[in-house]
């Protein structure tokens, strides 16, 4: 019976994997075949559109002379550190805000004003303050980043099933346990929702202020210099392994996350 359910339970799971890997890779194959198609007859001139094998050349060309990996482990440790330090702090300010009519009450009008100020308008104030450095680039996505987890977090303390929040006072549950114990994995979902809208937000805030603030290294970086050039191919390239990093990222941290917590909660659907 021990080797009957280990079966199964592999089973199971290379069913699942499997299953992932279609639902995933499916619509970009698509989307690569339609732009081979594309690039093949030449529907736009090669020089703007050129076929995904030169792309992909490129881009193991560069990765062989290491140039392409370094620029790639720049920008994700900028992102990394910049991230880390907005979850950290976006998580923490839109818990007290959710929590504390007097801080929601300070904080809800300043979140609001600099919710509608894109990222790369704080960019010119940082570099005053720091200068072309690297602490003007990681301040700067961390701060935009900050604010729609702060939001999110917030509304999502906030929208916690009212009812559920009294049954828990009722048998005496307050404070640090009311928000580990309900509080916390009521509003989840969209905590989580946010953690995705400030990664998305960190990737265009870093692209940008690799090209304002001017560091040597970074995929911004080898983008902006291959549009002086006019190389299609690296451009592409770039374009390609940043939504790639991102996608990975998305779905190896954060939909594992929702998997493993609310999905399994029962309080998202499995589609």
């Amino acid at each position: 019976m021990s080797g009957e359910s280990t079966t199964t339970s592999w089973a199971a799971k290379l069913e699942f994997y499997s299953r992932a890997i279609i639902e995933n890779l499916l619509p970009i194959a698509i989307l690569l075949g339609i732009w081979e198609f594309v690039s093949w007859y030449e529907l736009v001139p090669p020089q703007l559109f050129p076929r995904i094998l030169t792309i992909f050349n490129t881009m193991v060309e560069e990765m062989t002379d290491g140039v392409l990996l370094t620029h790639i482990g720049t920008s994700i440790m900028r992102l990394f550190v910049s991230v880390f330090f907005a979850l950290i702090a976006g998580t923490l300010i839109g818990i007290i805000m959710g929590t504390s009519r007097t801080f929601e009450w300070i904080f809800v009008p300043v979140v609001n004003f600099f919710s509608v100020i894109p990222g790369i308008a704080l960019f010119p104030a940082t570099i005053l303050f720091w200068g072309l450095t690297e602490q003007a680039v990681i301040i700067t996505i961390s701060f935009a980043t900050t604010i729609p987890i702060i939001l999110n977090t917030w509304v999502g303390v906030k929208t916690v099933n009212e009812t559920l929040v009294n049954a828990a006072r009722s048998m005496e549950t307050k404070g640090l346990s009311l928000l580990v114990r309900v509080l916390l994995p009521g509003s989840l979902p969209v905590v989580i929702s946010g953690w995705r809208i400030g990664f998305a937000r960190a990737w265009r805030v870093l692209l940008a202020g690799e090209l304002l603030a001017s560091p040597e290294m970074g995929l911004g970086v080898r983008i902006f210099d291959a549009q002086e050039t006019l190389n299609s191919a690296v451009i592409y390239g770039g374009i390609i392994i940043i939504g790639f990093l991102g996608f990975a990222m998305e779905r190896l941290v954060l939909r594992s996350l929702e998997v493993a917590t609310v999905q399994r909660w029962g309080m998202m659907r499995e589609l």
